[in-house]
């Protein structure tokens, strides 16, 4: 990989282009998938590609190959450079200060596993996994799609202005997908899943456990059906819990400030939420997913604090949109996002109120990125005195970001360490259902 990109960067100087970075990506994945306990489906997929950014009297290009013979090579890098000679000029673009890379002296960060190396899609570990996830015992199964893939990555960065770094991951995935006979027509369903860095991480005991999640999360949902609109406690479940973050960090997002395209816009160090919206991102945590030493463009990251006590603490910009804005660069985006818990539980919270709604899923649905209004499909279960008295669809949850995140009133201890943002169930008041 580092040879190919020393030889490549050179190819570009002789082009005449002095200012470059590049990324080569070399990505092996397997994905098997079960189907009422047989093999419906099996990939592999082994792929190398070249991002080539070129930077020429303030002009910015980027260009993609995964052809790497000289003379193709060769051809693609001139006329990448000839291209980005045709592009509108734009000062703030470039290479960022090599003061701002990282030097290369973290500690290794543990999530990488050397095993993923001797995977092949014929004689893969992950079959008896499979198979006693896939082993449902239980009424009105209508079909159970058990599925495992796993991801390598490996990726070397050269930039022309001093930085050169290696980085390496490695995750897998099992999880199981389980539909059954409803009343009528309908046909519920719902599933679970677990991910690790390491393989045997995956033992037969949490397969079966996966298994039987998947089958009584779905079972649970039969008689599903609105109940009467109107305010109610809303818990959100941890595993769906970040979908109410994301407009949250788009609105933070630099390009979103440069194009006034944010609710967040001039909230900096302001109060927006909660006392309970209290988050880091912190991706130097060894063993854990989304921890890394660099960003994209090689800058190093650090740990940081995302909102304090309800308070924005930060915007996420890098150094383009830093030059745009006039701001100091951050960082390009979340990597390892850990929101503060509580000691409480999921069940203990559900038990505290007369009266809630618990939030499994969310169906559709969008978030004016300007205003912050939003409309959410969802279901869940209707919840009385921490009792389950109705599994509801067909509704959907309207208001503005701003003002649910100051109707935050609990958070649970449930966040699953295994996954890359660890959100708990959440717990937001007087939120309109129609």
């Amino acid at each position: 990989m580092k040879e190919l990109l020393y030889k490549a960067q050179e190819m570009i100087r002789e082009s005449g282009c002095a200012d470059s970075r590049l990324m080569l990506f070399h990505n092996i994945e397997n994905n098997i998938c079960f189907m009422n306990g047989k093999v419906d489906k099996q990939q592999r997929s082994d792929s190398f590609s070249l991002a080539v950014t070129l930077y020429i009297d303030g002009r910015e290009g980027f260009f993609y190959t995964n052809v790497f013979d000289d003379s193709s090579l060769r051809s693609f890098l001139r006329q990448s450079v000839m291209i980005t000679r045709m592009l509108a000029p734009d000062p703030a673009r470039g290479l960022i200060d090599p003061a701002s890379y990282y030097k290369g002296d973290g500690p290794d960060l543990h999530n990488y596993d050397p095993a993923f190396e001797a995977l092949t899609i014929d004689n893969h570990t992950a079959f008896s996994l499979i198979d006693a996830a896939s082993k449902i015992d239980g009424r009105n199964v209508v079909s159970v799609d058990t599925r495992y893939t796993d991801r390598l990555h490996r990726a070397h960065y050269l930039c022309s202005n001093g930085f050169e770094a290696t980085e390496h991951s490695t995750r897998c995935t099992l999880s199981t997908m389980v539909s059954v006979k409803g009343e009528g027509d309908a046909r519920p369903m719902d599933g679970w899943g677990q991910t690790r860095l390491f393989l045997n991480d995956l033992t037969g005991d949490m397969a079966r456990e996966i298994g039987e999640t998947a089958y009584a999360r779905t079972i649970r949902k039969i008689g599903q059906r609105p109940v009467k609109p109107g305010f109610y406690t809303m818990v959100v479940e941890s595993p769906v819990a970040g979908h109410l973050l994301m407009p949250l960090f788009s609105a933070m997002a630099g390009q979103a400030l440069q194009q006034h395209s944010s609710f967040l816009e001039g909230k900096l160090g302001k109060k927006i939420g909660s006392e309970l919206l209290d988050m880091v991102d912190n991706p130097h945590i060894p063993g854990t997913r989304g921890a890394t030493y660099f960003d994209y463009d090689g800058a190093a990251t650090k740990p940081m604090k995302l909102f304090d006590r309800g308070v924005l603490s930060t915007y996420f910009i890098d150094t383009p949109m830093g030059r745009k804005l006039g701001m100091e660069p951050t960082t390009q985006g979340i990597h390892h996002t850990i929101m503060t818990p509580s000691s409480s539980s999921l069940e203990d919270i559900l038990k505290l109120h007369d009266e809630c709604i618990l939030i499994t899923d969310f169906n559709g649905g969008n978030c004016n990125p300007v205003t912050g209004h939003f409309s959410y499909g969802v279901e869940g279960f209707h919840y009385r005195n921490g009792i389950c008295v109705q599994p509801i669809s067909g509704m959907n949850i309207t208001g503005n970001m701003l003002d649910i995140w100051n109707h935050l009133v609990q958070v649970s201890n449930d966040a699953d360490p295994y996954e890359a943002d660890l959100i708990p169930s959440l717990v937001f008041e007087g939120v309109s259902f129609k």
